[in-house]
């Protein structure tokens, strides 16, 4: 039988995850780098001392918050592999459309995981394989690179880099990785060196 919570233990579980969706909140309108512990206080209505309280640094902060987009896919990972007879690109294209259905049916969460790949700069939500989603991504793209059904490299002819239906970028991988910023973050944070060479 699951421990019944205090009413004080109840207190602390909803201001941490009022905490935590006030944050992903302002991290999502104006970025990582750009919202202060004293805006997130602020607007939760608490002081930063209160914040403190549950999270060492905004830092552990955005771990936190994170921690339950990896939890998510951890499951979908799990999935996956116990059913290694199934194509890598039928699990792929599975992966891209629950993500897409995750966006709607789960915004917080859903939130989180832009917030991961909207800042690649920022080392803790930075590309590794402690995070789920992209260890995810990695293992089924190279699946399928293995079994032929998707081309290796970065080799397509054109990408067209996109931030709120604007395009920042076009060109081939060389190309944006000379004249687009956007584009080197995200190279920078999810290929690995031999893959930029």
């Amino acid at each position: 039988m699951a421990e019944k919570l205090t009413p004080r233990k109840q207190q602390a579980l909803e201001m941490r995850q009022k905490i935590q969706t006030v944050a992903l909140d302002l991290f999502d309108r104006h970025g990582f780098e750009n919202v202060s512990v004293e805006m997130i206080a602020q607007a939760v209505g608490c002081s930063v001392g209160n914040i403190y309280h549950y999270y060492k640094s905004k830092d552990e902060l955005a771990i936190q918050v994170t921690s339950n987009v990896d939890a998510a896919y951890a499951e979908m990972e799990k999935e996956y592999d116990a059913h290694p007879e199934v194509p890598a690109m039928d699990k792929l294209l599975d992966f891209v459309g629950r993500t897409l259905r995750t966006s709607v049916e789960e915004p917080v969460l859903y939130k989180a995981l832009i917030q991961a790949m909207k800042y690649p700069e920022q080392g803790v939500l930075r590309h590794s394989d402690k995070r789920t989603y992209f260890r995810m991504l990695r293992k089924l793209v190279t699946a399928c690179v293995e079994e032929g059904s998707l081309p290796q490299g970065v080799d397509a002819d054109q990408i067209v880099v996109l931030d709120d239906g604007k395009i920042l970028g076009k060109g081939t991988h060389k190309e944006l990785m000379q004249t687009c910023e956007v584009y080197q973050q995200i190279a920078y944070s999810q290929l690995s060196k031999e893959e930029l060479a």
